[in-house]
């Protein structure tokens, strides 16, 4: 299938607003986004794309600098999809321990978490920020012997993986995209793991299943949208790890939780973006 690739400059926007234009930009087919320096990059299934749509879109968001927004619009082929994202996945380390890497990478001898991901279009290389700092906040809890863990919006599922191989008894990931459900599902079979991947979403969460660890690395409005549905599936005394948003949402973010009967219990930062750390009581 051939994507529409849209490039935004919006260097100079708030981020909750940018955060509203996204969700604008997947009511008219854009299902997959890429954060850079400057912006963000946008993905359309060309058979969905309408630039006219896209143009109305951005006369009705808020942004505040949208008569000077430059955005820039490409095609690119299905046959070399995979490899423009292969080509800007570099292999990373986190700490002493953990290597996320493309099948074609070579391994760190003695490495103890060596994590196979093939990208294709699905956000989890471990190269963002948000995934990063999760990977850091699992690697940092020791081991996860007995846990049940939930991975909400799992993308490559790079962090279900990373979940299961410290042990965890039952793993579950789930995306709304085709794509990623996919991707996931392969890069599950490539670690030759046994994890429950679903294509859905909160809905879709296993009736009465309760979690150890529920891990959401998503936008700030769609995790505050849905944090009714992590309260229901967090065990008490579980731990509830979100991502997605930026230091200056800490707040919000916590206080939103708060009646849903949540501590909270530490942050951490890295290039602006937030991961925290929250206790079911």
């Amino acid at each position: 299938m051939n994507y529409i690739q849209v490039i935004f400059s919006l260097n100079r926007e708030t981020e909750w607003k940018v955060d509203l234009f996204k969700d604008s930009l997947l009511t008219i087919g854009f299902d997959s986004f890429v954060e850079t320096q400057e912006g963000f990059e946008a993905y359309c299934p060309e058979k969905d794309f309408q630039e006219e749509s896209l143009k109305d879109i951005i006369s009705a968001s808020e942004l505040e600098h949208k008569e000077d927004l430059v955005y820039t619009i490409s095609l690119i082929p299905d046959q070399n999809w995979n490899e423009v994202w292969e080509q800007t996945s570099p292999s990373v380390q986190i700490g002493e321990n953990c290597l996320v890497r493309k099948e074609t990478q070579e391994t760190i001898e003695g490495i103890k978490y060596d994590i196979i991901i093939n990208p294709r279009q699905s956000f989890g290389t471990a190269t963002h920020p948000t995934t990063y700092m999760i990977l850091e906040q699992l690697l940092s809890m020791q081991s996860f012997d007995g846990k049940e863990v939930m991975d909400m919006g799992c993308g490559t599922a790079v962090l279900a993986i990373l979940a299961k191989k410290m042990g965890a008894e039952y793993v579950e990931a789930i995306d709304n995209d085709k794509w990623a459900y996919e991707n996931a599902v392969d890069n599950v079979a490539k670690n030759n793991l046994d994890i429950v991947v679903k294509q859905g979403s909160c809905e879709s969460i296993t009736d009465g299943k309760l979690f150890d660890i529920f891990i959401a690395n998503i936008n700030l409005n769609i995790l505050t949208d849905n944090l009714h549905y992590f309260a229901k599936h967090t065990k008490p005394g579980g731990k509830l790890i979100m991502s997605g948003f930026y230091e200056d949402d800490i707040k919000e973010l916590v206080d939103k939780t708060k009646p849903l009967g949540f501590t909270f219990l530490s942050q951490r930062l890295r290039d602006d973006w937030a991961c925290i750390i929250l206790k079911k009581n």
